[in-house]
């Protein structure tokens, strides 16, 4: 049992749970928003607010890469079997693919669809020209790339309860907020 681990810095930290809470919002978002009724200003609505949480995402995923190429990340422990190490490796590096796949797709779908897209009210470049068949496969790279993405965490938070109700290695507290300093 490893209890003295190395923690991420209090920004990777906030950057953590900040984009966790944007993209769990971003799912709920997603699977509300494609119900409602097509051309209702409701849904016009909620597909701006998608729209402007999506390109925030994009934004943050930008600033933590920078910061994750320019700080290291805390290792894991050396008792951690080698395969689950880069199971993580090779799951976080996804994780960040997919957070730049998702808006990218999301944004050039938009601009196949003859919306303009708005970041927070502010209009942006419309790249694209109406276009069904261009749109519907953006769509589909945007839909099929949030299913990755909910796996990719699904395995990601059940390696987390691995660590800490099996394991209970502590990995955990590397990434938790700290209250016992």
């Amino acid at each position: 049992m490893v209890q003295n681990l190395e923690r991420y810095s209090t920004f990777a930290i906030l950057m953590h749970w900040l984009m966790a809470l944007l993209i769990f919002t971003m799912f709920g978002l997603g699977w509300y928003m494609v119900e409602l009724p097509e051309k209702s200003p409701k849904r016009a609505w909620f597909f701006a607010l998608h729209k402007s949480i999506g390109l925030t995402i994009a934004l943050l995923a930008l600033i933590r890469l920078g910061w994750r190429l320019t700080h290291k990340p805390p290792a894991l422990p050396e008792i951690i079997a080698y395969w689950k190490r880069k199971l993580a490796n090779v799951t976080h590096h996804l994780l960040y693919v997919l957070m730049f796949v998702q808006p990218a797709s999301g944004y050039i779908s938009s601009s196949f669809s003859g919306y303009k897209t708005k970041f927070w009210g502010m209009p942006l470049p419309h790249w694209g020209w109406e276009d069904r068949v261009l749109n519907e496969l953006f769509t589909d790279i945007h839909v099929a790339s949030s299913i990755a993405l909910l796996c990719l965490i699904i395995l990601h938070i059940s390696g987390t309860f691995y660590h800490w109700y099996y394991s209970q290695d502590f990995v955990l507290k590397r990434m938790l907020p700290a209250f016992d300093k």
